[in-house]
């Protein structure tokens, strides 16, 4: 449970930890459903639990380091842009 004095970089509250979210369940089916399918060959991934641990997750091979690489630093800057532009 967050506290209730405590605020996030960008002035909301941190949201509830421990409950189910939605979004995040869909997109976890979404990404099973497509390496089911043989759509998805390769993929890491990286989350945190309710406690705070960080989660790595790798799956398959991508023959192409440098594609993978390539990959991992647009999902940085698409990160940074995502949560500045919601700030």
């Amino acid at each position: 449970m967050a506290a209730d004095n405590v605020v996030s970089i960008t002035g909301s509250r941190p949201s509830q930890l421990g409950e189910p979210r939605q979004g995040l369940i869909e997109a976890i089916e979404d990404i099973l459903a497509m390496a089911k399918s043989g759509r998805l060959q390769s993929f890491i991934g990286t989350g945190f639990t309710a406690d705070g641990n960080r989660l790595a997750c790798w799956g398959g091979h991508h023959e192409n380091v440098y594609e993978m690489l390539g990959a991992i630093n647009w999902l940085e800057h698409e990160y940074v842009s995502r949560q500045t532009n919601e700030a």
